[in-house]
């Protein structure tokens, strides 16, 4: 019995491998030919696909920090600003800076020489829309919106429901647990007295 279960459980493995690879390639020209259909349209408006993420992140949830707008779209924050600044330089988005309360520390925690003296919060970068960019997403969106729709006729409500379960589940088991854990991480450290000594501007 014992010589049995080797080759029975190389089997399983090698089924399941074979599922898994089917269904990536499945995944794979799915998402591909699903962003020819979406994306090409993009370029008549001259807007990249990063591009028109963040407009539409920022129609829907209003301004938001730079950080958080890469949780949103799951950018990383460095690369996010190539994106912001090119936005911004046509017009669509805007950047104001404001600045946090200061963290409530321990004064015990904090340097002897920082002790005592006024303290100021971590300065934020937040992106809003301008009124340019508000008009180009309320034309953009709801020709993509249609495309999506007609992209999607072929499934019904259940279907599509599974489908969209399916996807975050395959996401969170693989690339959330570490990007909560970065995020977490940030969190911390934005927190902690040491966030007050390290450049003062998120988006710089």
């Amino acid at each position: 019995m014992g010589n049995e279960n080797g080759p029975r459980r190389t089997i399983r493995v090698k089924t399941r491998v074979r599922r898994a690879w089917a269904a990536y390639l499945e995944l794979s020209n799915t998402t591909e030919w699903i962003e020819r259909k979406l994306w090409a349209p993009l370029d008549a408006f001259g807007l990249t696909r990063e591009e028109f993420r963040l407009l539409v992140t920022l129609y829907r949830d209003g301004p938001l920090s730079v950080t958080d707008a890469a949780e949103k779209l799951a950018r990383v924050r460095q690369n996010l600003h190539a994106t912001i600044h090119r936005v911004e330089e046509f017009g669509w988005v805007r950047r104001k800076v404001s600045t946090l309360p200061p963290a409530n520390t321990d004064e015990k925690r904090l340097p002897k020489w920082r002790r005592g003296r006024p303290r100021k919060g971590r300065r934020v970068s937040r992106v809003s829309l301008t009124p340019e960019g508000r008009r180009l997403i309320g034309n953009v969106l709801p020709k993509q919106e249609h495309i999506v729709k007609s992209l999607m006729h072929g499934l019904n409500s259940t279907e599509i429901d599974s489908l969209v379960r399916i996807c975050r589940k395959l996401r969170e088991s693989i690339l959330f647990p570490f990007w909560k854990e970065m995020m977490r991480q940030r969190q911390e450290f934005d927190a902690s007295p040491e966030a007050e000594l390290v450049a003062p501007v998120e988006e710089e």
